[in-house]
C-alpha cells in the first residue's frame, strides 16, 4: 500500500467532489454507510477527504464502505491509489481485462462488495455488529496481505503444473522462472 501523500490527497479529493457532485454532507454520507450495516463517523469521512495518510500499512477500514455508499465499484480506490485519473475510473472506463490475466488482489477485490453485504444481512439476521466489525477488518487485513500486482508466485503455481518425469527434476526454464519469482517476492 503507498504512503505517498500525494496519491491519498487525490484519493480524498475525488471523494469528497463526488460526495458534494451527489449533494451529500459528510453526516448524510456516514448515514448511507450505517444504513449499509457499516461504522463510520463525518469525522472519519473527513479524514478519507483531507487524505490522511493511514499510519497502518493497510488502508483505513472506513474507506471501502464510504466508497461503496458514494456507489463506487470494488477496485476503484485501488486504481486511484495506483494512480489512474480519478475522473476516468469514475466515469467508468475499466481497463479491459478478462479474468485470466487478472491478479488474485484484482479479483478478490471484485468479492469485496458481497463480503460487505454478507456482514450487513448477518446483522439484520441477528448477528452481533461486533462480529461483522471483526469479519470486514479481517476482510481488509487478508486484501493488504496479498501484493496488488501481478505476484511471482503465479509463476511458481505455473511451474507445478508442468509435467515432468518422476527423477528428471525441474526443468531448466522452470528452474530459471522459479528463481526469478522468488527473488521478485523477496
Amino acid at each position: 500500500m503507498t504512503h505517498d501523500p500525494e496519491v491519498w490527497a487525490v484519493l480524498g479529493r475525488a471523494l469528497r467532489s463526488d460526495r458534494e457532485r451527489q449533494g451529500l454532507t459528510r453526516e448524510q454520507l456516514a448515514e448511507r454507510v450505517r444504513m449499509r450495516g457499516g461504522q463510520i463517523s463525518a469525522r472519519s469521512i473527513g479524514s478519507l477527504e483531507a487524505g490522511v495518510v493511514p499510519k497502518r500499512g493497510s488502508k483505513p477500514p472506513s474507506l471501502e464502505p464510504a466508497a461503496a455508499a458514494l456507489g463506487w465499484s470494488a477496485g476503484w480506490t485501488d486504481r486511484i491509489l495506483a494512480g489512474e485519473d480519478p475522473s476516468a475510473v469514475l466515469e467508468g472506463e475499466t481497463p479491459v481485462m478478462s479474468r485470466a490475466d487478472m491478479t488474485p488482489h484484482q479479483l478478490m477485490l471484485e468479492l469485496v462488495p458481497d463480503v460487505y453485504e454478507f456482514g450487513r444481512l448477518a446483522v439484520q439476521a441477528g448477528a452481533p455488529a461486533e462480529a461483522r466489525d471483526y469479519f470486514e477488518a479481517a476482510v481488509q487485513r487478508l486484501l493488504a496481505a496479498v501484493p496488488s500486482g501481478r505476484s511471482g508466485r503465479a509463476g511458481l503455481a505455473l511451474a507445478a503444473y508442468r509435467p515432468h518425469a518422476v527423477g528428471e527434476g525441474v526443468p531448466d526454464d522452470d528452474a530459471a522462472r522459479i528463481r526469478d519469482a522468488l527473488n521478485r517476492d523477496s
